[in-house]
């Protein structure tokens, strides 16, 4: 309700206090309104960013292992009934030997290391970090078989990956969620199972 106050020949209008409340109050409420919708927005935003981040961490680390495990060679230095340990892994590390030019002359190791929450690919000396923080778990292992159908046997052996790829865990901030991935996958150095399988006959 507005009060007139008479003063001279004019009117003066004002406010009374229940007024002052409810502008007060309608003020909160949008600027509360706003906030919230602007951080749904921004969890949203980050939610969808860390999403396509893990997607092409995890598409680069697959891409570049099949690469490598393209252009894997025989360690020469290795006993033949020693094939199986072509490639060698642990829970933290893998590494084989690949092709270093097109030429194939050049030999040089490929190791894969998973520390903490991240991998690291290390090649001719330089490292470099392909997963970032996005590993939830992750196991590799090295399997073997050789097929008795033939007089000298069909040996093959291939990685098996198992892992989670998720949110990154940033200390004294909460955790952003993202897209989690799930890889389940063999993978198979056909070059150097036809190398072995020479090498046998």
């Amino acid at each position: 309700m507005k009060i007139l106050k008479k003063c001279g020949k004019h009117f003066m209008s004002g406010f009374t206090m229940v007024e002052m409340l409810v502008v007060s109050v309608i003020l909160f409420l949008l600027i509360g309104g706003l906030i919230f919708l602007m951080t749904g927005f921004r969890k949203s935003f980050d939610k969808g960013e860390e999403s396509v981040v893990i997607l092409q961490e995890s598409g680069l680390f697959l891409a570049m292992l099949r690469n490598d495990l393209i252009n894997a060679t025989m360690d020469k230095r290795l006993p033949q009934n020693h094939w199986n340990e072509s490639i060698g892994a642990t829970p933290e590390k893998i590494s084989f030997n690949v092709f270093g030019n097109p030429e194939g002359t050049k030999i040089v190791p490929v190791m894969y290391e998973y520390s903490g929450s991240s991998i690291k690919r290390t090649f001719e000396g330089r490292t470099r970090t392909i997963v970032n923080g996005h590993v939830a778990s992750l196991s590799w292992k090295v399997e073997s078989e050789t097929f008795s159908d033939t007089a000298s046997g069909v040996k093959r052996l291939w990685i098996d990956i198992n892992a989670i790829f998720s949110g990154k865990s940033n200390p004294g901030k909460k955790e952003i969620s993202g897209k989690t991935i799930k890889l389940n996958s063999k993978l198979f150095p056909v070059r150097l199972i036809k190398q072995i399988n020479c090498q046998q006959s």
